[in-house]
């Protein structure tokens, strides 16, 4: 536990409700407040006599943005950004704005200060659902240390083996590659995946070396063992999910429940301490050939608050297990999650029946990664879909079975 400071964490903190995670440092713009001067919110230039006054003024513009944290009651009632080297990173508001939501972190608050000045200092941690204005300086080297080390971290490979890959109609696929121990994350991330999964008992000793093997891509952690966790390990996973973009995996809904309960716990914990902590998102993980793992009434139980995605183990595709899983597709696409399917092969058969369930996201052994990219790239999902309907009616029609291999073959 960290040693609690007799000294303040910053001149004034806000607690509220994150509406859009994330982590932000910049200055504060008041909006809601009169402000004296010329606030950095407008352009300068507006307020020139002449055109030699202007470009006097342009001349000590500053060469790069500010990045502004906008404070105001309500997102309906700010004036327009005009100056042209501001760029908003982060919102606190008093009321809640209709959506669409900005992208950037947004935070409500019940009540904000009656007086603020106009360009102080401001942490936002809306993975906390926190915000400190004018903070220590203890509190802000610790910020500044995260967010330096997440964008170094952020380092999307955008060449060669780790581009996107994009179906032959044009639909975007995500190939993530599994890893079997934390020792092979780095193999992993570098096959080119887009994103890595783990399935681990214990948590690694060291998280800044699976964070800089990771470079940025996304990590989906599946933890057996959810239910057996105390308050420290959950703790911890939040702080691991500051430095890498975390998702969570439980095998049912009784520990997807238990999960999140325990995380709210830890997050409590931590927020009091002052720590930064990442937006961990949970998921769910099931087995392809269970009739059970997803039925109507689980469906309707996890539609008011639905995980971040749902993920389907595939040991081999049977008929039944096609049937199975394209009854268990449909109800993920009514609940609006991601879903995922972790592959046994990356056969031209066994992608075409990926492809044809139309998932976000397939996964592989690292091995498989760049054959199945290349084979993606050269399938149609509406195609696949149209194959796959009449596979399920003619599952052993050995022409059939052949076709997405004759598809390759012909777009090669």
């Amino acid at each position: 536990m960290r040693e609690q400071s007799p000294e303040p964490p910053a001149k004034w903190t806000l607690y509220g409700l994150p509406l859009q995670k994330g982590l932000a440092l910049g200055v504060g713009a008041p909006l809601y407040l009169p402000t004296y001067g010329s606030p950095i919110w407008f352009d300068p230039r507006l307020f020139a006599a002449d055109e030699e006054e202007w470009h006097a003024i342009e001349y000590r513009m500053p060469t790069e943005p500010v990045e502004v944290i906008g404070i105001v009651r309500d997102l309906n009632d700010i004036p327009p950004v005009l100056a042209p080297y501001v760029r908003v990173v982060g919102w606190i508001v008093e009321r809640a704005p209709e959506p669409p939501l900005p992208q950037v972190p947004v935070l409500l608050v019940a009540k904000l200060p009656a007086l603020l000045p106009s360009e102080a200092t401001v942490i936002l941690d809306a993975n906390a659902g926190v915000a400190y204005i004018e903070p220590n300086v203890a509190l802000l080297a610790r910020y500044q240390s995260q967010l330096l080390r997440v964008a170094t971290h952020a380092r999307y490979h955008l060449e060669g083996e780790h581009l996107p890959v994009t179906s032959w109609d044009g639909k975007r696929v995500q190939v993530g590659s599994v890893a079997a121990d934390w020792g092979s994350v780095s193999e992993s991330a570098a096959s080119g995946a887009e994103l890595v999964w783990l399935t681990a008992d214990a948590l690694p000793e060291r998280v800044s070396e699976v964070a800089h093997a990771l470079g940025g891509k996304p990590f989906w952690f599946y933890d057996p063992r959810s239910a057996q966790r105390d308050d420290a390990h959950w703790q911890r996973l939040l702080r691991m999910s500051a430095e890498l973009n975390l998702t969570l995996f439980v095998g049912d809904l009784e520990a997807l429940y238990d999960a999140r309960d325990s995380l709210e716990v830890a997050r409590e914990s931590l927020r009091a301490e002052h720590v930064p902590i990442g937006a961990l998102e949970m998921g769910l993980v099931l087995d392809a050939g269970d009739s059970l793992s997803l039925a109507e009434r689980e469906f309707e139980t996890l539609a008011p608050e639905p995980p971040y995605a749902v993920c389907w183990q595939v040991g081999r595709f049977t008929k039944k297990v096609v049937e199975l899983l394209w009854k268990q597709q449909s109800l993920g696409r009514a609940l609006g999650v991601r879903r995922a399917l972790i592959m046994p092969d990356a056969q031209p058969e066994t992608l075409a029946i990926g492809l044809g369930m139309e998932p976000h996201t397939l996964f592989f052994a690292p091995e498989q990664v760049a054959d199945a990219k290349l084979r993606i790239a050269l399938l149609s999902v509406a195609e696949c879909r149209e194959w796959l309907l009449q596979r399920l009616r003619r599952w052993n029609d050995a022409t059939l079975a052949q076709q997405p291999q004759s598809w390759i073959a012909e777009r090669t």
